[in-house]
């Protein structure tokens, strides 16, 4: 084997190495998808480029992120809009837009009554989420919305 071939055969081992261990369970034999480890995806803590802490969720989250599903191509071409109202309650003023269902940094916020364009659709074991692109502030947000917090209807006046 050629010098340059070894090379790439290391590197390749290298960065998929992490991976296998993940998907194996790692050295300890422990699940990937532990408390532990769901728990550390999900910590309501501010990341750097964050637009400020996670919010806890006021429904159920999916339980394990890495049974979720592929993101599908909204075809649909109508309008959506922002709720942030759950049981004839106010409970989220501006909704948080998230960098992916795994809810890691809030990216963006659109206020209750805000009309969206649906990008994407991630239909998951418990939460579906949608990508939406704001369509009425002056500097349009981009990002991640649990279901709950989308309606296909206008709000009512």
């Amino acid at each position: 084997m050629r010098s340059s071939s070894r090379r790439l055969v290391v590197v390749a081992a290298v960065l998929l190495l992490p991976s296998l261990l993940v998907a194996w369970g790692g050295a300890s034999g422990e699940s990937p998808t532990s408390a532990a480890t769901i728990g550390l995806q999900r910590s309501p803590t501010t990341e750097v480029g964050s637009l400020g802490p996670v919010p806890t969720l006021p429904f159920v989250d999916n339980p394990d992120p890495t049974q979720c599903g592929i993101p599908q191509v909204w075809r649909k071409v109508d309008p959506a809009w922002i709720t942030g109202w759950d049981q004839g309650k106010l409970i989220e003023p501006k909704v948080a837009l998230y960098d992916s269902h795994m809810r890691h940094k809030v990216v963006g916020w659109i206020p209750d009554g805000g009309r969206v364009k649906i990008l994407l659709v991630q239909t998951n074991p418990v939460l579906d989420f949608y990508q939406v692109r704001s369509l009425d502030l002056a500097n349009p947000q981009t990002g991640w919305v649990p279901a709950p917090f989308l309606s296909m209807s206008p709000p009512s006046s």
